[in-house]
């Protein structure tokens, strides 16, 4: 387990308040183990990338989201898998990160990346977002969790009147991959 207390951070790869990712961020956060922080990043207000409006002067929502990536030791996706791929909200997110043109320039340069996404059927994994996730993280030189992320069913997941994760599998998945994701920013670290 890492020395230090590891400052994550965190998006939910939906816009909608009680979306099944935004609930499954939530419940990782209390799962989180003691010697890791998982702050969620506010992105309601994230525009779709356009050069113009980087060329006017990044917004100040994208200055401090790349602010808070830039300060952390960790970047904790949790994404929905919508038609097979990729939603918007999620690819946007990576792109405007990405960008070496922007204030803060590119932050996930050597990020450690860890990835948790929710396939909305009865038996799907989120293979497919999870591998195109990966695809779009390395080519601005972030660093994904070789192993350990999960895929889940949004269909399966169950969650109580608090919106907290039930089910002991999936609580043991979730506090499972933030352990190793730990050993892994470690690693890195080293």
């Amino acid at each position: 387990m890492p020395e230090k207390n590891l400052n994550i951070v965190s998006f939910a790869g939906s816009l909608r308040k009680g979306s099944i990712s935004r609930r499954l961020l939530k419940s990782s956060i209390e799962l989180t183990p003691s010697a890791m922080n998982i702050t969620e990043l506010d992105i309601e207000e994230i525009p779709m990338f356009n050069a113009d409006l980087e060329d006017a002067g990044t917004p100040s929502a994208i200055v401090e989201l790349k602010k808070s990536v830039a300060s952390s030791d960790g970047l904790l996706i949790v994404t929905p898998e919508y038609n097979n791929g990729i939603p918007g909200v999620t690819k946007n997110i990576i792109d405007w990160l990405s960008r070496k043109n922007s204030e803060h320039g590119n932050v996930l340069s050597g990020l450690p990346v860890d990835i948790i996404a929710i396939a909305g059927g009865s038996t799907g994994s989120a293979n497919l977002v999870r591998t195109q996730i990966r695809q779009v993280l390395v080519y601005p030189g972030a660093v994904p969790m070789p192993n350990g992320d999960i895929g889940l069913s949004g269909k399966q997941l169950v969650f109580n009147h608090s919106g907290q994760l039930t089910g002991e599998t999936f609580i043991d998945q979730v506090r499972k991959n933030l352990d190793d994701f730990a050993d892994w920013i470690y690693r890195l670290s080293n």
